[in-house]
């Protein structure tokens, strides 16, 4: 059965694309149907597969395992699809292999490549061997950030000190560092926040500023998104 073929091949290939980027592993590279089963992709699709993944992926921890699924019609037993990553400037640097199965556990290391991605797919068929047509879902991997405040106040004037962290994959923890942010206030029973000021911490990664203001209020401290950190913000304090 075409089915089978092209669970060995991908098999022999996605062994490593499912293993983690590290130590022992392998970057898979792209992976090719065997021709009995790309003459059978080429017929018109029966069906639909589609793999549901995060979109947004921060790495903040040595390892996470993502659960994702695929749904459609190779949810139906004896089915078969897989996708690639793949990451703009590397290549196929991970792959996801679904044999009669319906989800599986992605593993995100530390050392994972960081970049907007695209799962590729490399074929799919229900449990009759019909070919189903694949999606192609995006995912962006980031490190994760820190983000803190403390408050203080003398009469009316009120005083914020704003910290910025960055995971680092080196040590796996969090060290502080110079990052873009803002100061934003929200008003008592309100849910809305709003920018009280824009803000650059220094190189130790704090920033503070002080104004008037008499009445009380609630105060946090977020950090922008940037190429290779997630946007964040900060617990919530009150003065």
């Amino acid at each position: 059965m075409i089915r089978r073929t092209l669970t060995s091949v991908v098999a022999a290939i996605g062994v490593a694309a499912l293993l983690p980027l590290g130590a022992s592993a392998k970057t898979p590279g792209p992976v090719s149907l065997p021709k009995s089963a790309t003459a059978k992709a080429n017929a018109v699709a029966a069906g639909t597969c589609n793999l549901a993944v995060p979109n947004r992926v921060a790495i903040g921890r040595p390892y996470v395992g993502l659960t994702v699924k695929v749904t459609g019609n190779c949810t139906e037993p004896n089915s078969l699809s897989g996708w690639n990553l793949y990451h703009p400037s590397m290549g196929a640097v991970d792959g996801l292999l679904f044999d009669n199965v319906n989800s599986q556990v992605w593993d995100v290391y530390s050392n994972y490549p960081i970049g907007v991605m695209t799962w590729r797919p490399i074929g799919a068929f229900d449990g009759s061997d019909n070919t189903l047509t694949q999606n192609t879902p995006g995912t962006t991997v980031k490190l994760a950030a820190g983000a803190w405040i403390s408050s203080s106040r003398t009469a009316d004037v009120v005083t914020l000190k704003g910290t910025s962290l960055l995971y680092s994959t080196s040590s796996n923890t969090f060290f502080k560092r110079s990052a873009g942010g803002v100061f934003q206030f929200r008003e008592r029973g309100t849910t809305t926040w709003k920018t009280l000021k824009s803000v650059y911490t220094n190189s130790k990664g704090e920033v503070t500023m002080a104004y008037r203001y008499s009445k009380t209020r609630d105060y946090r401290f977020s950090l922008y998104s940037t190429s290779i950190s997630w946007d964040l913000g900060s617990a919530v304090t009150t003065r």
